[in-house]
């Protein structure tokens, strides 16, 4: 029996591939699977994971197609997923070797539909520690598919959505609002690479604006299910903590001659459905600091909370 299909969707990974399979080949839950998605690579990375596949044939599967993004390579992997839980990697990421393991035992003991650990971020000079498992509320879970195993059953249903960023986190919410059985593990397993070219750490301004697209999605998908009233502060939340705040606050980092308008779009839409977004329960819970923040921003006043936060970088340095 597989108990763990691991997805790995791969776009140029040439660089990274190596030390991202060995993390996975090597996992002492030897129970896996390996299902790697070559989206159209132009470099050496389809040539080096099929080496991978002849010298592990029984635990990796590779399958090529033509460039379509990384939601479409995921999407296309899940229609080949024969385990009892769902895991996602990405190519230029890595593991702890016993991450599989931990996250299965623990499904296992608590019957638990998904498992959550803490991630590490993976920076040149430095490594920092988020603490993903800590959160106030079972969709604060959402900002990462890569820190979690999926019951199988569960996904049923349930694809990423293409041409958007934030993908990931569209589809971890919708899966965590289909299920209350939630365990996590508080370890950092999961070694997240934070290099230039990633979403976080991207300058296009006008793609920000998909984590409206995304929130929507989200929200649409509560109502088809009738699960409005059930999740109603929770999807207020989930705008106000990724849009109003941290989607504002990464725009305010960028040089970009279109952030303002970008701003001003993501600002205007939370307030249309949530005017009076202060009174929110999980707002009310943020820190001060943060709370002032995520107001200047929502009232257009986000270039004195970027002065603050440049402020605290200088202090800081």
């Amino acid at each position: 029996m597989i108990k763990v299909s691991v997805i790995i969707p791969a776009y140029n990974a040439e660089k990274y591939i190596h030390q991202c399979m060995e993390s996975l080949v090597h996992q002492t839950l030897q129970e896996i699977e390996i299902i790697v998605v070559d989206d159209g690579s132009k470099d050496n990375t389809l040539h080096l994971l099929k080496d991978y596949e002849i010298k592990f044939p029984d635990k990796i599967k590779v399958l090529h197609k033509e460039n379509g993004g990384q939601a479409s390579a995921r999407n296309l992997a899940l229609t080949y997923a024969q385990g009892e839980y769902i895991g996602f990697v990405d190519s230029d990421d890595w593991v702890s070797l016993d991450m599989y393991e931990k996250m299965y035992q623990k499904a296992k003991e608590e019957n638990a539909d998904i498992v959550v650990c803490d991630i590490v971020e993976q920076f040149v000079d430095k490594e920092l520690y988020h603490s993903h498992t800590r959160v106030t509320n079972k969709l604060g879970y959402a900002n990462y598919v890569l820190n979690k195993i999926i019951r199988c059953e569960l996904v049923e249903e349930v694809f990423f959505p293409q041409g958007l960023w934030y993908e990931d986190f569209e589809y971890g919410a919708k899966l965590l609002m289909k299920t209350d059985r939630i365990s996590i593990v508080q370890e950092g397993l999961y070694q997240y690479n934070c290099r230039d070219g990633s979403t976080m750490h991207n300058n296009n301004a006008q793609k920000n604006k998909d984590i409206i697209t995304v929130l929507n999605h989200i929200s649409d998908f509560a109502a088809e299910k009738g699960w409005e009233e059930k999740y109603g502060e929770e999807l207020e939340y989930l705008y106000i903590e990724h849009a109003l705040y941290a989607a504002i606050v990464r725009l305010t980092e960028q040089e970009n001659d279109e952030k303002k308008e970008v701003i001003d779009y993501i600002r205007k839409e939370v307030l249309k459905r949530y005017p009076l977004f202060y009174k929110s329960k999980y707002f009310k819970e943020y820190p001060l600091n943060k709370r002032v923040a995520t107001f200047l921003n929502a009232k257009g006043f986000f270039y004195i909370v970027k002065f603050i936060v440049n402020m605290k970088k200088r202090i800081k340095g």
